[in-house]
């Protein structure tokens, strides 16, 4: 799968329904009522990063707000979550 993000289209791995189910679950955890629990929302985006496949030579370059917004592109694509616009 391909996603584009910061002028660059990274990479990253196909993922099955599975683990669509298993970040959905995690993402649940991470916003409930509303709110965010930031502990849930970390394991969540570790979870999306080991998915991905991405490693540390790929992201090596971003700061640690934009590795956390390119894992939130992949976890919404992952989801079929569409950006509200």
């Amino acid at each position: 799968m391909k996603v584009k993000m910061f002028d660059k289209e990274w990479n990253v791995n196909d993922i099955t329904y599975k683990e669509k189910r298993e970040l959905w679950k995690l993402s649940v955890k991470s916003f409930p009522e509303g709110e965010i629990n930031q502990d849930n929302y970390f394991v969540l985006m570790d979870k999306v990063e080991e998915l991905s496949g991405l490693v540390e030579k790929d992201i090596a370059m971003l700061t640690m707000g934009e590795v956390d917004q390119l894992l939130q592109e992949i976890f919404q694509q992952y989801v079929g979550i569409e950006k509200k616009g």
